[in-house]
Order: structure tokens, then C-alpha cells, then sequence
């Protein structure tokens, strides 16, 4: 009888000693199998990526106002905040303006925007026309409207009609009113005279 009782005593001595080097040796091995409340939910808050816009809206106006006065306006179907949030995505444009002393100047038809919401600033892309309100007609894949500057730039290249003339160039920089123009690289004038 003292023998069965002093080999439970062993055994169970035994097996606490064999569970205390399993867990002292799978904690050493990952740090620790137990998290905290806080430790989980600093994990949740650092380790998950959304690869997606954070706000989407299916269809909204947004304008871009810089000294109390309209700069800019998009109307679009597609409106997305990018993930850094500075920056408004919009697809599938339906009207487009920037504005010159708080009148529409610039009409411009496009495929994709992307507005700078800090310096108001914007990247025009994919087929874009802008229309002048005299009637001026600049054509380009890409555009960059600096907000500060009030500069349109083209890195390629465009294609510009002014009643009826023509000019090409791989490059362009431009003011607000399509006046003081910088062009370079296969520039082409072409004029109708009459």
C-alpha cells in the first residue's frame, strides 16, 4: 500500500516536471503562448492591411476651394479616399470645371483624376480635353494642374487648336488662360491664314 502511494507521489512528480520543461520550452520558443488584451489588440491595430480605398462614394461633387473662392469642381460616379487619405480618386468623370475668379474657365472631359487635398493640386489622366471658354482646345493623355502655381503641364505630348491653328509638342507648360505657353521636343505650328 505505501509503495502504490509513494509511486503516485512519483509519478505525479514526474509528470509536473515533464509539463514544466514542455511549457519553459515552447515559451522560450515563440515568447510565449498567453497574450494580453492590450497585446492583441496592438496587433490588430498594426498587422492588418485593407488593400482597398478606406471611403468609397458612388456618386458625389466635390470642389476645391483655395483663398474662400471655387477652384476647382469634379462631378463623378466613382469617387475614392486613397489609403494615405491626401488624396481623392475619381473615375468615371461626368463634368469637370476649374475656375478662374470664381468663374468656370476650364471645362475639361477626362478619364481618371487625382486630386491633391492638401495643396488642391491634380493629375488629369487618360483622353483628356480641355476646353477654354474663348474655345481653345488642348488635348493630352496626362496633365498636372499645379494648385499654387495655377500652371497646367503635360510631360507628353499634347496637342493644342487655337481658332483653327494648330501646335503640337511632346511638352507642355501652360497658364490658366492657355496664353503663355512653354513648348519643346517636336514642336509643330501649324497655321491657317486666310
Amino acid at each position: 500500500m505505501l509503495k502504490q502511494r509513494y509511486s503516485w507521489i512519483i509519478l505525479i512528480i514526474i509528470l509536473a516536471v515533464a509539463l514544466s520543461f514542455y511549457f519553459i520550452y515552447n515559451k522560450g520558443k515563440d515568447g510565449g503562448t498567453v497574450q494580453t488584451e492590450e497585446e492583441i489588440e496592438e496587433f490588430e491595430e498594426e498587422d492588418i492591411e485593407v488593400n482597398e480605398a478606406p471611403v468609397k462614394i458612388e456618386k458625389g461633387t466635390v470642389v476645391g476651394v483655395k483663398a474662400g473662392e471655387k477652384e476647382w469642381e469634379i462631378e463623378a460616379d466613382k469617387i475614392s479616399l486613397a489609403e494615405d487619405r491626401k488624396k481623392t480618386i475619381f473615375e468615371k468623370i461626368k463634368k469637370a470645371v476649374i475656375f478662374k475668379d470664381n468663374e468656370p474657365y476650364l471645362n475639361i472631359k477626362l478619364n481618371k483624376c487625382i486630386a491633391d487635398m492638401g495643396s488642391k493640386s491634380m493629375e488629369l489622366v487618360g483622353e483628356v480635353i480641355i476646353e477654354t471658354e474663348e474655345g481653345d482646345i488642348l488635348k493630352g493623355e496626362r496633365f498636372y494642374w499645379d494648385s499654387q502655381e495655377e500652371t497646367l503641364a503635360s510631360l507628353e505630348p499634347v496637342e493644342l487648336t487655337v481658332k483653327e491653328n494648330n501646335i503640337t509638342a511632346d511638352w507642355l507648360m501652360s497658364d490658366v488662360e492657355l496664353n503663355k505657353l512653354e513648348l519643346q521636343g517636336n514642336v509643330k505650328v501649324t497655321f491657317k491664314i486666310e
